[in-house]
């Protein structure tokens, strides 16, 4: 009698996993989630979900294990480990030899090969996957998980790039990205876009390419009802200045800089005792500590560790009012949704992807990096509570209409829809 067929889901992504032992490995709490959600929905048809991603070092692992998670190969996952994402240009390629052919195995045993971008054209794992699928004929996902076509100019703008860096990008390296998705559209099976003004771009009305929402948070992480009243309710005490945040990584291009301008000026220009709360690690920090101290802030913003995705986290958010957000280039993070599941309402800089998420009501943009702006919005708000509370019941909404579950399994049904050829055209 023949066995049956062990069918697997290669997903390749570019965020760090590390190997605990030949049946374990780790990875960041928020993306373990997903795939656990993911390969539950998977599980009608494939036993395994098997995850390509770049390996992480042993010194990093050790710093980040607290806000990790370990899936299992009993639970039916697996891992194929490529050269680490941050090793030495020459390092990198010197391991490619051996790590290339597990992947194109890896490939070989998939029904289905989702990969996408790659933003970084010295180490392009997804996008080689993306080739070694087409080349097997295999089904093919490609996800694009930034607009990323203005962040050249912004770099440049503000000053984190130099001319050379803003024309190469221009004109070399954004072109090549363009083409990787270009090439998508005309070939795999699925591709998923981060925003509707990408759609309209590059999809020119085909039936496979499609908007969509990676969101990390589930219905059990949605603020409910008695927390939501009681948010309204210190809302309505307009002698309580408002009690922003922040909680996400601490890197330069995070904008932390600004949030912490834009506070100061906030609290000048009004008399109010905004404060602020930043959740979160990164190599910013100490600079960011730095430019609190210079701004006399060392009383208003106190910073927080890092917390693993869930109850943790969520319960942080429970004491803030308004969560801001002030990236320097293009940015789809999460914690968006994240602060809408909290009933947090959101100032942002209007770049493309808060600009899609204004639709919510629970969103602000102010133009981008306009530091006075963003001090005017949070002065505007604090003066106009009722705002606030609408705004805190919108957010609810929209987190309940956009949960995890709800885009996997949009996304599942175009999956069966492209295993089943409806959707996408076949291999070739």
């Amino acid at each position: 009698m023949l066995s049956k067929p062990c069918l697997e889901y290669v997903i390749v992504v570019g965020a760090p996993a590390y190997p605990v032992s030949p049946d374990v490995f780790a990875t960041e709490s928020v993306f373990a989630r997903h795939l656990e959600v993911l390969r539950g929905q998977l599980a009608s048809r494939f036993e395994r979900l098997h995850l390509i991603a770049p390996r992480m070092t042993d010194q990093a692992y050790q710093r980040q294990r607290a806000s990790m998670k370990e899936l299992r190969a009993e639970d039916g996952f697996s891992f194929c480990p490529m050269p680490p994402g941050d090793a030495k240009m020459l390092r990198y390629w010197m391991a490619m030899p051996a790590a290339l052919p597990r992947m194109f195995e890896a490939i070989k045993r998939a029904e289905i090969v989702h990969a996408g971008l790659s933003s970084d054209l010295y180490r392009p794992i997804g996008f080689l996957a993306t080739l070694m699928g087409l080349a097997q004929k295999k089904r093919s996902i490609f996800v694009v998980d930034i607009d990323f076509r203005n962040s050249a100019a912004m770099n440049y703008q503000t000053g984190r790039w130099s001319r050379k860096s803003y024309l190469l990008c221009r004109y070399l390296y954004d072109p090549l990205r363009i083409a990787q998705i270009r090439l998508a559209t005309r070939f795999c099976s699925l591709v998923l876009l981060k925003s509707p003004r990408m759609v309209e771009a590059f999809g020119g009305g085909k039936p496979n390419v499609k908007d969509f929402f990676d969101t990390a948070h589930d219905e059990e992480n949605i603020i409910d009802e008695a927390a939501v009243a009681r948010r309204q309710q210190r809302l309505s005490d307009g002698n309580r200045p408002l009690r922003l945040v922040y909680f996400g990584r601490l890197v330069p291009y995070k904008g932390l800089d600004r949030t912490l301008q834009a506070l100061a000026r906030a609290r000048e220009q009004s008399g109010r005792d905004f404060r602020l709360d930043v959740i979160g690690s990164g190599d910013d920090e100490a600079r960011l500590r730095g430019l609190v101290a210079e701004l006399g802030l060392d009383d208003v913003v106190t910073f927080h560790a890092a917390v693993p995705y869930g109850p943790a986290l969520f319960g942080k958010l429970m004491d803030a009012d308004l969560m801001l957000a002030t990236p320097l280039s293009e940015d789809t993070p999460r914690s968006a949704f994240d602060a809408l599941s909290a009933g947090l309402p959101i100032v942002a800089f209007d770049l493309s992807y808060y600009r899609d998420l204004e639709s919510s009501a629970a969103v602000i943009t102010v133009p981008w990096p306009n530091v006075d702006a963003l001090a005017q919005a949070i002065r505007r708000l604090d003066a106009d509570r009722d705002q606030m509370k609408r705004m805190v019941g919108n957010a609810v909404a929209f987190a309940h209409a956009n949960t995890q579950a709800v885009w996997i399994d949009r996304r599942m049904r175009w999956t069966w829809d492209v295993l089943d050829g409806t959707v996408g055209a076949p291999p070739r």
